[in-house]
């Protein structure tokens, strides 16, 4: 395979991606390398009607690698884990996507950097209605439409943070993403920083987030972070 321009931090992983190529396109080894993680994470603690279903979905990506290749693809959550502790507030995946030029055009799919997507949270937070919600709630609630890999949301976290708010236990996140890869990014990240996140893949302008409960019973494609289990968040949004 061509060698790739990427920041030096991100040459492991594209080095184990490129290990799980051949014949296979990039974007096909990430699009499969991002979905396990996630039915990894969201099977965890989800033992709901999609269990089956996700544990069925996980099995028909496998079954396409080798042994060797499978434990190429557990270095690979390793070592995104690994880089998501040493520095959570920042979108990783995104950045990582968009070096890897795997951005879709037709869907506009031009992910904001993360600097702008902090001075954007820092310059719209009202820390008074904040502390205000949870006096009252316990929590507040943040809403974001089109989340892609999300930037804004990890930025806002890193906002309430700054300002002295437990984003973990005192914020509870509702996405929504067309793109289920993209979506299935930001579920990854907001699972290992410790959200408490539904992530709806739907478009947002078509199918609005209603609550949980509504959507689970829609049959709608929702993905929750195992912090959004041990809150019990069922029915905050």
């Amino acid at each position: 395979m061509a060698s790739i321009k990427v920041k030096q931090e991100y040459k492991e992983l594209v080095k184990l991606f490129n290990q799980l190529t051949g014949s296979r396109s990039l974007w096909q080894v990430f699009n499969d390398c991002i979905e396990i993680m996630a039915l990894s994470i969201q099977n965890t603690f989800c033992f709901g009607i999609n269990f089956s279903k996700n544990e069925t979905r996980y099995k028909d990506i496998i079954k396409n690698y080798s042994d060797n290749e499978i434990d190429v693809i557990l270095h690979i959550f390793a070592e995104i884990t690994n880089m998501i502790e040493k520095n959570p507030f920042r979108d990783l995946l995104g950045d990582l996507y968009m070096q890897l030029n795997m951005g879709s055009d037709s869907l506009g799919q031009f992910f904001t950097p993360y600097a702008v997507s902090y001075a954007m949270a820092e310059s719209t937070f009202d820390k008074v209605k904040a502390k205000s919600e949870i006096s009252k709630k316990g929590y507040i609630t943040i809403l974001e439409p089109a989340v892609g890999g999300g930037a804004n949301v990890i930025a806002f976290c890193e906002v309430l943070k700054n300002h002295n708010i437990n984003y973990q236990t005192q914020s509870v996140l509702v996405c929504q993403e067309l793109s289920k890869l993209t979506a299935l990014m930001c579920y990854t990240a907001l699972s290992l920083i410790g959200c408490a996140a539904v992530i709806k893949v739907a478009d947002s302008l078509t199918e609005r987030y209603t609550n949980y409960f509504e959507e689970c019973s829609k049959g709608a494609e929702l993905w929750t972070t195992p912090m959004f289990h041990i809150q019990n968040c069922y029915k905050k949004v």
